[in-house]
């Protein structure tokens, strides 16, 4: 199917969000639960791909709009695909869900609306909790139990 909107969103606030992606096609709002890795990943290949096709910035004025917590949600991303047709300038998406009933969900979109999802995913990825300079993993507020401080917590605050 050919999206009008291809979006990735988190619903919550940052340790206790859920990720999204939202896709509007033919009229009809779809969202899909995902992981913030997985967000991220397709978001660093997306723009690897735009990259590699001098593309990179080529949405800017394309708004990927924000998702809905009352959007349904068809399944749970599993596994992604990604790959270009470069003759039609359309890139295929390919969302598997973690359930083998489902069926998988295929999304083309044209380079400028990857470049906007790209772009306003990672900055979604980016925008939650601080990762701890040790050892990489989110820190809460209060900071974490690091395991390579052995969760000593003197000077380890975000």
């Amino acid at each position: 199917m050919t999206v009008e909107r291809f979006a990735a969103g988190a619903i919550g606030e940052p340790g206790d969000r859920e990720f999204r992606l939202e896709v509007v096609a033919d009229g009809a709002t779809t969202a899909y639960l995902i992981e913030k890795l997985q967000v991220a990943a397709l978001a660093e290949e997306a723009q690897n791909l735009l990259r590699e096709r001098s593309m990179l910035g080529a949405g800017l004025q394309v708004d990927p709009g924000e998702v809905s917590a009352d959007t349904p949600l068809e399944f749970r991303v599993g596994g992604l695909q990604l790959a270009v047709d470069d003759g039609s300038g359309l890139v295929t998406i390919v969302l598997h869900s973690t359930e083998e009933e489902d069926l998988p969900v295929t999304c083309e979109l044209n380079l400028p609306q990857l470049d906007a999802f790209a772009r306003e995913a990672l900055a979604i990825v980016s925008s939650g909790r601080p990762a701890c300079p040790r050892c990489g993993l989110a820190m809460d507020p209060d900071g974490h139990n690091c395991p390579r401080s052995n969760g000593d917590l003197r000077g380890h605050r975000p």
